[in-house]
């Protein structure tokens, strides 16, 4: 025990100052090493050590998430996800890929050639996410097109401002689905007759698949006419849409006019591969896909998106007075989802209009609405 010699004598407690000096001087030092003594403070190494146990646990959690797999038919899948403008899929990667897989498709949003409405000349909303556009799988990145569809979707311009709609069309006789969706496009016959298309037609377009790739392959007469101020790159837009969605593929698209690649496309040269633009910047707020009138009233689908998910619609007879108005909820702020509405009516000719409110005071001007007539008996 180390010796410690007080500065002075402590006073005596109780006033007993008949110790002996050696006495008062052994109570002294044994007071002094009271005061002095602290207790070992470990809280802070304590604290460092339950973080670094923390971190290692989490390093851990993260190696294994890396070197997480999915073993399906005995083929080692590591899966990753990756983003393409509004499209989100999954990739996977393989060192045994069973003969004859393919990667499942992801419900994210992205296009489609889902079944289509069983009202005449309407567009059927997409079955994946209710988004309108469907579901994509790289199918087309293998080089093999789908085929076989009884209809193919097609995208029209309409509205004003333009913006795109789509149809579901019947398929021609091509040998693949993106092919005979490509020249249904450019024969520009939509069944609503609000819906336009600034494309000529072309008989002999082609859509394959190269190098992850869609290429079409159209002839310089398709591209001649006028799209417009400003229609040139939502022309553009709308071939990229009406071929991605056929081939159920967010590959890139690059376009090539007589066989050559980098062409001018009304007047506006194109980059060497086409993505989709995001969806709230080239379709329509809101598509009616299917409208019927029975028993006095009007049933009424579609797909759409607008400011907090409220859609309006109104309802006119023959003679111009609206007869019904009211909200319904689609989809928000860009993100495109399913509504639906019934309205009672009495027998007669309506128009059903559904668009988005002008949020803005008057400052955004007019969004481009959808119009279906419909008979109710």
């Amino acid at each position: 025990m180390d010796d410690v010699t007080p500065s002075g004598p402590l006073p005596d407690p109780d006033g007993d100052d008949d110790l002996s000096p050696t006495a008062r001087q052994l109570r002294d030092v044994l007071a002094a090493r009271a005061a002095d003594a602290r207790p070992t403070d470990r809280l802070e190494e304590i604290r460092m050590t339950s973080r670094a146990a923390r971190r290692r646990s989490r390093a851990w959690a993260a190696v294994a998430g890396v070197a997480a797999v999915v073993v399906v038919g005995g083929g080692a899948y590591a899966v990753t996800q990756r983003s393409s403008g509004n499209v989100s899929t999954v990739a996977a990667s393989t060192s045994a890929t069973p003969s004859g897989s393919s990667a499942a498709p992801s419900t994210a949003s992205s296009p489609t050639s889902a079944a289509p409405s069983t009202a005449a000349g309407s567009s059927a909303p997409a079955t994946a996410s209710g988004t309108g556009t469907g579901t994509a799988t790289g199918t087309a990145a293998t080089g093999t097109l789908p085929s076989g569809a009884g209809t193919v979707p097609v995208y029209w311009v309409g509205g004003q401002p333009s913006k795109l709609f789509r149809e579901y069309v019947e398929a021609g006789t091509a040998k693949d689905d993106p092919t005979n969706a490509l020249r249904a496009m450019l024969a520009g016959k939509p069944s609503d007759p609000d819906y336009s298309s600034p494309w000529s037609a072309d008989p002999s377009a082609t859509v394959t698949s190269s190098g992850g790739r869609l290429v079409v392959d159209l002839s310089a007469s398709a591209a001649s006419g006028s799209a417009g101020a400003g229609g040139a790159q939502l022309a553009v837009q709308q071939l990229v849409y009406t071929v991605t969605a056929a081939a159920g593929s967010d590959d890139p698209v690059e376009v090539r006019v007589d066989g050559k690649a980098r062409p001018s496309l009304f007047g506006t040269a194109v980059a060497e591969t086409l993505s989709r633009a995001p969806q709230a910047d080239v379709q329509a707020p809101a598509w009616i896909t299917s409208v019927t009138g029975a028993s006095g009233s009007v049933a009424v689908k579609g797909v759409g998106s607008a400011f907090e998910g409220t859609l309006m619609y109104t309802i006119t007879n023959s003679a111009g007075t609206e007869v019904a108005r009211d909200a319904v909820q689609a989809g928000a702020n860009g993100t495109f989802a399913p509504f639906s509405f019934t309205a009672q009516v009495p027998a007669g000719t309506y128009t059903v209009t559904v668009f988005a409110p002008d949020e803005s005071g008057g400052e955004a001007g007019p969004t481009a609405g959808d119009t279906k007539t419909v008979t109710v008996s």
